[in-house]
């Protein structure tokens, strides 16, 4: 799927939203080698939209996991849940 055009503006209030940290494993764009990427928390595959509201900061190695995933197996109770929402 080719990826989704992010207007600049957004793209930096998303950055600074987040203080330009990993939605998932926190870890700071200084310590990261990479850019964080912007990654939709639904996904567009999923029905997900370009909207500021489903966009948020992901280390490489966090949106690479993460990927289309929208729900994820609880290891206690083992139902399906919704995965964590870093802008909640």
């Amino acid at each position: 799927m080719a990826r989704s055009y992010i207007p600049v503006e957004i793209d930096r209030r998303v950055r600074t939203a987040a203080r330009n940290r990993c939605g998932y494993c926190l870890s700071p764009q200084r310590l990261v080698i990479a850019r964080l990427e912007i990654e939709h928390i639904i996904p567009i595959s999923k029905g997900g939209s370009n909207d500021e509201s489903n966009l948020w900061l992901a280390c490489p190695l966090c949106n690479g996991y993460k990927s289309d995933k929208t729900i994820g197996i609880d290891l206690e109770t083992r139902e399906a849940v919704k995965l964590f929402n870093p802008r909640n």
